[in-house]
């Protein structure tokens, strides 16, 4: 009898052992990475077919160009592609190459986001949105003196929103914030705030604003 317990306990433990490994295997990926991932995949598809489509020798005179202003500077996909949310029938317009008597305008915002990077404010971010051409603004309904229309701003975020907690978005708002109240006016510095680790800056003026493009709506101006 004891010994029929015995095979009975280690049937049953090997039985529950075997189905708690198969629902682990079974689990399904979470939905939002794979949305990511499938998104990123996408995107980089489309950026090789406009790539390919395009003067290599324009490309490459861009991206040295811009590369001789920075000690790390941005991949060719992060300066010519919008990344920011739009309407799927804006997505053929997302890619651009702006104008070549617009291309210096950039490179003070680029290292004022390399300035702030290399000081730790953030250690790692992705760059969203550099040059917006006048017909993606058309499409998205952008602002029409907005300044990515001449190549003067840098959207990016810093990680992604999942990666960081609350107390950690908090800590760098404040320290971005105080970043603009205290060398803004010097670097004549724009600084937008869109919420989880979402940034605008340029350098075209000494302001601020949050996600309804309004200065009464930055949290710079509560901290």
């Amino acid at each position: 009898m004891g010994k029929f317990v015995d095979l009975f306990r280690k049937f049953l433990y090997l039985y529950f052992s075997i189905n708690l490994i198969l629902l682990s295997g079974c689990n399904p990926p979470d939905h939002a990475e794979t949305q990511h991932n499938k998104s990123s995949a996408q995107l980089q598809q489309q950026f090789e077919q406009w790539k390919a489509q395009q003067n290599p020798k324009l490309l490459a005179e861009y991206y040295q160009f811009i590369s001789q202003y920075l000690k790390h500077p941005p991949s060719l996909i992060e300066l010519t592609t919008t990344r920011n949310y739009m309407p799927e029938r804006c997505y053929s317009k997302r890619f651009a190459i702006p104008p070549q008597r617009y291309w210096k305008n950039v490179v003070n915002s680029l290292q004022l986001v390399e300035k702030l990077n290399r000081n730790e404010f953030f250690k790692k971010y992705t760059i969203t949105a550099i040059y917006r051409s006048p017909e993606l603004n058309k499409c998205i309904h952008g602002a029409e003196k907005s300044k990515h229309l001449y190549n003067f701003a840098v959207d990016f975020y810093v990680l992604d929103p999942k990666e960081t907690n609350e107390s950690d978005r908090k800590i760098l708002l404040k320290k971005m914030c105080q970043f603009w109240k205290v060398e803004g006016k010097h670097f004549k510095m724009g600084l937008g705030v869109y919420g989880h680790n979402r940034f605008h800056i340029d350098t075209q003026a000494y302001r601020t604003w949050g996600k309804d493009y309004q200065s009464t709506s930055s949290a710079c101006l509560k901290i």
